[in-house]
């Protein structure tokens, strides 16, 4: 049986954060990244050692890197890396520009990237970069991965990792390291990367945007002859300084280049575009005046209105239009979506012209969203809720609660009530009562629904809820401790967790370890077993079980770490913050050194800032610093340099203040009539276990601002033995 998770998230861009400080002792790592040196005394000026152990050292790097073994050859790199003559950096250079075995391993690429940065103000070391730059994926340059040597029993050996997201991030670590040079050439030759739409354009971009070119004249003055993508790229890095070229580009007779510059020009806040959109509006092409209808919206143009409305009106640019129109609204915008929204054929339209009359705050748009035409529609039904749940229309909740009253609608309008209560913080007498109806049915159904809005919404207390007869009100009870989580409620989610028989329902109340079960109600056997059972639950167990880890376990604690699921692998990154292992710190560095998975990597610098009394401990420090300068991702970047600085809260909950409201169905569409289980991860990497009822609903409180993903665990057919 196959189905498909469809989720509605809306989260706000601002975050909270406050946290701790933790003790520990740690030893070195076995692979971690050396720290970046300052350019100035990168490499001494003579080309051959003048020190004997200099001189063996080099000899014995240049032996490890002609070696057939992958691990002898990174080791090769970081010895070269560590001792920073003239000829070892001759070396790396090599390496990366002769050297098939070192170019064919991503890991050694991302290796080289680092190791090479911080020789950045030498040309040959910035040559080699650039090759590294423009280095393709595999099979481009290796096709696989290479063998670990056979004498390798560490865990991370048993992760073989993405060679091509590896060669990406080895691209992108390269890439910032030319930029963060200073000189005007290796910008140049990054622009040029990022012209040119190879491999290697994304990191360019991703490098530009981090070190702005220094002069106006960077880009250039030939807008005409530049492709759409690359003028789309100039709008998107966010210099001013590319004003000039952009109107250049809006004098070609390309119209893909004109409608990506009157874009861009918009972007940028540039209110000569105004002028440009209105000569384009009035063109027979209609990519030109979806651009064009979009300019007057990013910059407010007076004739805003009568573009989006002209554009919902046409069949060319009715996706366009239907998209700006959640940002643009009035009486007539409101009909034209009204009308999409109740009978068009295309579904996907449908459903956007709902969710841009969510966005509205016009009456008639909440109005429209009621219409029988709409909520007969099992799926659409459910999009328009949602939309009411969070319009800014002042006669939504009315809408809601007359849903709420009918019969056929009444399960989806009082979700819909609990929703707009979580996010909007907008309650009704009303509403209170038809939930306090609900939570004291006799139907079990029925009872999950008041059960879970009167929890949520702290009007009733989890204890009594959560040993309710039926297992659908205990999972909703459980899901609804997330809008208001404290100790209390984690106690008696894991007191019940104890007992529970139910299946899907003690995967729902290990909610109960979003603290790591500092109290230690649950075995550590119990942690281990729910950690390797691979359900909605396993993430939160191995949270739960790193945190406690010890010399007994530490071999199950590698496992996590260099586990094939990613979710996994933060989660025991989180709890390694608080482990007691010695070496804790130095298996952070080590995960770190190869990770691909920008939410992994998150998770393991902020475990490692939060083990602070690890400060002393080499591993930890080159780690942050690598990840300080060298990292593609900016929360990365700002976590490991407050670390650096003697901050110590990566690891705090953020002010939460939003909520998810999901539905799976059937590839029928119809709801899947069982419960299902699967997750959330929420912005800040944890994972909530979740339960979909048998209407295929699932609503989430308690989500930090960000992006969220639904992940649904798997369900694996039982065991029936043939009759004989």
């Amino acid at each position: 049986m196959r189905l498909r998770g469809r989720a509605a998230l809306v989260f706000v861009a601002a975050s909270l954060a406050t946290g701790f400080t933790l003790g520990a002792s740690a030893q070195p790592s076995r692979m971690s990244p050396r720290p970046l040196a300052p350019s100035s005394s990168a490499a001494p000026a003579p080309s051959v050692p003048t020190n004997v152990r200099a001189h063996v050292g080099s000899d014995y790097a240049a032996r490890l890197l002609r070696s057939s073994d992958p691990e002898e050859r990174i080791r090769g790199i970081q010895r070269a890396a560590s001792i920073g003559t003239a000829e070892t950096i001759t070396l790396l250079v090599q390496a990366t520009e002769a050297g098939p075995a070192v170019r064919s391993d991503p890991r050694a690429l991302i290796e080289l990237a680092r190791a090479l940065a911080r020789f950045s103000d030498q040309e040959r070391a910035r040559g080699a970069l650039l090759a590294i730059v423009n280095t393709g994926s595999p099979g481009g340059i290796a096709g696989r991965l290479p063998q670990p040597s056979r004498a390798s029993t560490d865990a991370l050996s048993l992760e073989e990792g993405d060679p091509v997201a590896r060669a990406e991030l080895a691209r992108q670590i390269a890439a910032i390291a030319l930029a963060r040079s200073g000189v005007d050439r290796a910008l140049e030759q990054l622009y040029g990367v990022a012209r040119g739409g190879g491999s290697g354009q994304g990191a360019a971009m991703v490098a530009l945007m981090l070190q702005p070119p220094p002069g106006a004249g960077f880009f250039g003055t030939a807008g005409t002859t530049m492709p759409a993508s690359v003028v789309r790229m100039l709008g998107q890095l966010g210099d001013l300084r590319a004003l000039e070229i952009l109107h250049a580009a809006t004098r070609t007779s390309d119209v893909s280049v004109r409608g990506a510059a009157l874009v861009a020009l918009a972007e940028l806040g540039d209110e000569r575009a105004i002028a440009l959109a209105r000569a384009a509006i009035a063109e027979s092409d209609a990519r030109l005046r979806a651009a064009a209808g979009e300019a007057f919206v990013l910059l407010s143009a007076p004739e805003r209105f009568k573009a989006v409305a002209a554009l919902v009106s046409d069949e060319a640019t009715a996706a366009i239009g239907i998209r700006l129109a959640e940002r643009v609204y009035n009486a007539e915008i409101t009909k034209l979506l009204a009308a999409r929204a109740i009978d068009h054929p295309d579904r996907e339209l449908r459903a956007a012209s709902i969710r841009a009359l969510g966005r509205s705050p016009e009456p008639g748009a909440a109005t429209a969203l009621a219409a029988p035409a709409i909520t007969a529609d099992a799926s659409f039904g459910y999009f328009a809720a949602l939309a009411l749940a969070r319009s800014p229309a002042p006669n939504a909740m009315q809408v809601i609660l007359t849903l709420a009253s009918a019969p056929r609608t009444a399960a989806l309008g009082l979700r819909a009530y609990v929703l707009r209560a979580l996010v909007r913080g907008e309650r009704s007498d009303a509403g209170e009562s038809l939930l306090q109806r609900l939570a004291s049915s006799k139907d079990g159904r029925e009872r999950a629904i008041g059960t879970f809005g009167r929890i949520a919404l702290g009007d009733l207390s989890l204890d009594g809820a959560v040993t309710d007869t039926d297992p659908r009100v205990r999972r909703a009870a459980a899901m609804a401790s997330l809008a208001r989580p404290t100790s209390g409620t984690s106690h008696a989610l894991l007191r019940q967790l104890a007992r529970e028989r139910d299946e899907p329902t003690r995967q729902v109340l290990a909610l109960g370890l979003l603290d790591g079960d500092a109290g230690g109600l649950l075995t550590t056997t119990w942690l281990v077993d729910r950690s390797e059972a691979g359900g909605a639950d396993a993430a939160l167990s191995a949270y739960a079980l790193t945190r406690r880890a010890d010399e007994p376990i530490q071999r199950r604690v590698g496992q996590l770490l260099a586990s094939k699921d990613a979710v996994l692998r933060a989660h025991a990154a989180r709890g390694l913050a608080f482990g007691a292992l010695a070496d804790a710190s130095g298996r952070l560095a080590d995960a770190y050194a190869y990770e691909t998975d920008v939410v992994v990597r998150r998770s393991l610098v902020a475990a490692l800032v939060a083990r602070s009394g690890d400060a002393t401990a080499p591993a930890r420090r080159s780690t942050l610093e690598a990840a300080a300068q060298l990292d593609p991702d900016g929360p990365i970047r700002q976590t490991a340099r407050l670390g650096l600085a003697g901050v110590a809260t990566p690891l705090a909950p953020a002010f939460a203040n939003d909520a998810a409201w999901l539905r799976i169905t059937l590839d029928s569409g119809a709801p899947p009539g069982e419960v299902f289980l699967g997750s959330v991860v929420r912005s800040d990497g944890v994972a909530v276990p979740i339960a979909f009822d048998e209407d295929g609903f699932a609503i989430v409180p308690g989500l930090p601002p960000g992006e969220s993903r639904l992940v649904l665990a798997p369900r694996l057919p039982s065991y029936k033995a043939s009759k004989p």
